[in-house]
């Protein structure tokens, strides 16, 4: 039989999770790791969500779902939206999804063919630009990195006309910068006048640490809304997301999502309805993320890790790192190596540029975040 291989399958290393796995392999062998890595939230839901869902699960047939998600969820994220950014959706818009990552699929899948090209601002999620390859699309980069001053407005994103669909995460992965309201309306009204469908990755969206974030579907009904549980609201490892529907593409989404997944995760479901309850807490774990943030923003600079702009959102900063090194992927595997400190390098989200800059993420314990700045001032001091 002739072997043969894809070149959809021949995506680029996945570099935060390669080191992630490896901080794991020395922790079992007795080193102690500082983690600054992991783009993923520390804190836990309080036991009562869990025992919400619990309860539920115990009278209920945990059987397949509806291919589109639970209605009872879809319910609360509609009533989410309309207490969060006062928007009516109709429930029935929403689609659950196998985390944020279910819902880039469905989304590629029903509104773009073989090479049509998508904008993508950099420096970004590595995902995006494999998902981009692994469906026979083009990416067409955005740069919001240091040739234009790590901008992340309308002048910065808007350049071309010429495209079949933008890409944008709001607030952004890795610089944590925002949009805000004046700018998305902008971007929204360049998308429809250019008939570009907008794909507005809003995972990050509820750690905000200004009130001018909003969310892309209040400016344009036509964009693909992404969200995920697994950042705001605590749920990384339940992998359960959703995305809010345009009317054209309902059908396409109702017919793929059976095909591709059957359904998502019947007791992440369960959980993810709990979890809507709990915004007063959600918020108080928003709040310690700014102070970690205040933290390492305030400290960085005195050991030689400049940041780029004081992040507005997520629990990411991003650091150039060339008053004390010219590779930055160097960098973070001698300073897990030797020292058991994890930090991701800016390859993985530019790779042009990314050489220049690692990424902190604050979403780890204050103690943890003070900790690992000792350690840092200790290794360049």
């Amino acid at each position: 039989m002739k072997k043969f291989l894809s070149k959809r399958g021949q995506v680029s290393d996945f570099i935060v999770m390669d080191l992630f796995e490896e901080a794991r392999n020395l922790a079992k062998k007795g080193k102690n790791i500082i983690h600054f890595e992991a783009g993923q939230p520390t804190n836990k839901l309080p036991r009562t969500a869990f025992t919400e869902a619990i309860n539920k699960i115990k009278t209920t047939n945990v059987s397949y779902t509806s291919p589109l998600g639970l209605d009872l969820l879809k319910k609360k994220i509609s009533s989410y939206y309309l207490k969060k950014y006062h928007l009516k959706i109709n429930y029935k818009k929403i689609i659950i999804t196998f985390g944020s990552s279910g819902a880039f699929i469905l989304s590629f899948l029903s509104s773009f063919d073989k090479g049509a090209t998508i904008g993508v601002t950099v420096p970004n999620y590595p995902a995006y630009k494999n998902m981009i390859k692994a469906f026979d699309l083009k990416m067409k980069p955005i740069f919001c990195n240091s040739r234009n001053n790590f901008a992340y407005d309308f002048d910065s994103i808007c350049k071309y006309k010429d495209l079949d669909g933008m890409l944008i995460s709001n607030p952004l992965n890795p610089t944590g910068a925002a949009i805000d309201q004046e700018n998305m309306k902008k971007i929204s009204f360049f998308c429809k006048k250019n008939n570009i469908r907008l794909i507005a990755d809003e995972i990050y969206n509820g750690i905000n640490f200004t009130d001018k974030i909003d969310t892309f579907l209040r400016y344009n009904k036509d964009s693909i809304i992404i969200n995920s549980f697994s950042k705001y609201f605590l749920m990384t490892g339940w992998r359960i997301g959703w995305l809010i529907c345009p009317d054209d593409l309902y059908s396409s989404m109702k017919n793929l999502a059976p095909n591709l997944f059957v359904a998502p995760p019947t007791i992440s479901q369960y959980l993810a309805i709990s979890a809507l309850n709990y915004d007063a807490y959600l918020k108080k774990v928003v709040k310690d993320y700014k102070k970690n943030m205040e933290l390492l923003y305030e400290s960085l600079p005195k050991i030689g890790f400049m940041p780029v702009l004081k992040p507005q959102g997520s629990f990411y900063l991003y650091a150039d790192v060339t008053r004390i090194s010219k590779d930055s992927k160097k960098l973070c595997k001698i300073l897990l190596k030797k020292h058991g400190l994890v930090l991701t390098p800016g390859i993985d989200f530019d790779s042009i540029e990314g050489k220049k800059y690692v990424r902190f993420c604050y979403s780890y314990p204050k103690k943890d975040i003070i900790k690992g700045i000792k350690k840092l001032n200790l290794i360049f001091s």
